[in-house]
């Protein structure tokens, strides 16, 4: 394997001053970008941006690429500008229910290195953790030094403190341990925030929600989770304690929450209800049943089918409160609903329109992340970037 080159160091000098700043978040809220275009697009005077860039350039930050070439265009065409292949390599984290997923993620969204480490996570300590986490890290580091540690926790996170308050899939990362611990053994500034956040985060910094200036990332499966960019900027609320769609109440007669409240959006928009539901019906396999399985069933059974229909029914009825309270107009589902394929995709989006108040359900989009279980992994990587390079998220 050939070696890389040394990575890209930043300090606070590198990127302390405010119009490298604009043009660093124009690129990232962009893409790749000409000098005339992040002029226009960072408000920064024509007559200096060739001396920002030339900086950021020199740095190796950013690199020009070859000429786009767009049709139409008289003259000579602009070179875009992105990111160095060595800018801004992160150490991201993300956990699943068996295993800690790690990875060296860098400015572009590149995933250079990763590896894994088998663990229960909802049995694990917090000391587990920190050893599956710390040693997976130092596994990939290599010639490579990551300019933090980014974690996606499944739970709720207050990141201003670096503190998780509560995870129910991983309640060991409660409190302060898991960051701390991962700072101390790795010696690297750590970032933490809900999976769901970081997954919007993700969208923003490296997939379908970039030049978005508002939209939601929504994570389906065994629990709800919900991620909003809301004018360009990652909403956290005061502490972190928001984003809990799973817990608004859809079904006012319906069944008792875990949470403690009855009929909430998550007792009917789960695979738990699913598999329940399929088990009431007498379908196939219904302990282990998922949207990809039903999809399958619902082409050849009529029961499957009239169980997708109201599987996608439920699903578009959390996300529509988001239409009609903040006017969410753009949806990107992660997780289980993506292996329903299109047919569900489509139920799900007529689910939300015709939940949502006329003038605006018409404007409705409905996705799968093109990210979709790289998501979370590469929004810890942006968690890194955001701090470092001090951008609005």
């Amino acid at each position: 394997m050939p070696s890389l080159p040394p990575p890209v160091l930043l300090t606070t000098h590198l990127i302390g001053d405010v119009n490298r700043s604009r043009v660093l978040q124009a690129i990232v809220d962009h893409g790749p970008s000409s000098r005339a275009d992040l002029a226009r697009l960072a408000g920064v005077p024509r007559a200096t941006i060739g001396a920002i860039v030339q900086g950021l350039v020199d740095d190796g930050l950013l690199e020009q690429q070859e000429p786009s070439r767009g049709t139409g265009r008289v003259g000579k065409p602009g070179r875009p500008l992105w990111f160095g292949p060595q800018a801004g390599v992160a150490a991201a984290i993300s956990f699943t229910d068996a295993s800690v997923r790690v990875a060296l993620v860098n400015a572009r969204g590149d995933i250079l290195e990763e590896t894994s480490r088998v663990l229960d996570t909802a049995t694990a300590g917090s000391a587990d953790l920190v050893v599956a986490t710390a040693d997976a890290v130092a596994a990939i580091r290599g010639a490579t030094e990551p300019i933090g540690v980014g974690l996606a926790i499944p739970g709720v996170c207050d990141s201003e403190r670096g503190l998780v308050i509560a995870s129910g899939q991983v309640p060991g990362a409660g409190g302060a341990e898991l960051v701390m611990g991962v700072a101390h053994e790795t010696g690297l500034a750590v970032f933490v925030d809900n999976d769901a956040r970081v997954q919007a985060l993700g969208e923003k910094w490296f997939g379908d929600g970039r030049g978005v200036p508002t939209f939601a990332a929504v994570q389906t499966g065994h629990g709800l989770g919900v991620g909003l960019v809301l004018r360009g900027a990652l909403y956290r609320g005061d502490d972190g304690r928001v984003g809990e769609l799973g817990h608004v109440q859809v079904m006012p007669d319906g069944e008792p929450c875990r949470c403690g409240l009855t009929g909430c959006w998550e007792t009917v928009a789960t695979l738990r209800w699913l598999r329940a539901e399929a088990a009431r019906l007498g379908l196939p396999g219904a302990d282990r049943l998922d949207s990809a399985a039903l999809a399958a069933l619902a082409g050849k059974d009529e029961t499957a089918a009239e169980l997708q229909a109201v599987w996608a029914e439920h699903l578009g009825r959390g996300l529509a409160v988001l239409v009609n309270l903040l006017g969410i107009r753009r949806f990107l589902l992660h997780g289980d609903a993506v292996g329903g394929g299109e047919g569900l995709r489509a139920a799900v989006e007529d689910s939300v329109r015709g939940a949502s108040l006329g003038h605006i359900a018409h404007e409705v989009e409905l996705g799968f992340s093109s990210l979709d279980a790289d998501a979370a992994l590469l929004g810890a990587a942006g968690l890194v970037l955001s701090e470092t390079f001090r951008l609005a998220v």
